[in-house]
């Protein structure tokens, strides 16, 4: 068969004549595929834009203009898809990043949250009063019972738990506080 002119071609795939889209296929995919090989540098991927092209066409024949010639129009639509993938790729990448970011705390981050956190702790228990950061410790640390405590410090078993109890709610109100 004699080489089609841009007119036959334009009017074949406006039709959706098969005969014209094996054609213009055979002649206009080697092309394609190298400039979407320049481009994604990925043999898969490449031959998935041509493919995408070549759907694409078909599907938006009738919106072809015939004074446009084809290997034009094929080239061109190969360049936009290439990039339009590359940003694609760009974006999931850039999600990716940012979950990573927001969904999990790596171990140093938690690391140095959990010492922030113990020195703020121990600046707090330093100014509580004596006997009430005394009372604590014992409690908190040693792991005295209240009786235990109240017969060591010699102190009423009532005057440990008001201790106990002043002790965790500055505790609690320190750290609110500061955070």
């Amino acid at each position: 068969m004699l080489p089609l002119n841009n007119t036959d071609i334009v009017t074949g795939v406006r039709n959706r004549d098969k005969h014209v889209f094996e054609i213009i296929f055979n002649q206009f995919s080697p092309s394609m595929f190298s400039i979407a090989l320049r481009y994604l540098r990925d043999h898969d991927e490449a031959q998935d834009i041509v493919q995408d092209v070549f759907m694409n066409l078909w599907r938006t024949a009738d919106n072809l203009d015939e004074r446009a010639p084809i290997q034009h129009y094929l080239a061109r639509a190969t360049v936009n898809t290439c990039l339009n993938r590359i940003k694609k790729a760009q974006r999931q990448q850039q999600y990716s990043r940012e979950q990573q970011l927001t969904a999990e705390p790596t171990v140093e981050h938690l690391l140095l949250e959990h010492k922030e956190l113990e020195a703020q702790y121990h600046s707090i228990l330093e100014k509580l009063p004596e006997q009430c950061r005394r009372v604590f410790e014992m409690s908190r640390f040693k792991g005295l019972s209240p009786a235990e405590i109240a017969q060591q410090l010699n102190i009423s078993i009532n005057t440990v738990y008001t201790h106990l109890t002043t002790a965790l709610k500055k505790i609690r109100l320190g750290l609110l506080n500061q955070q």
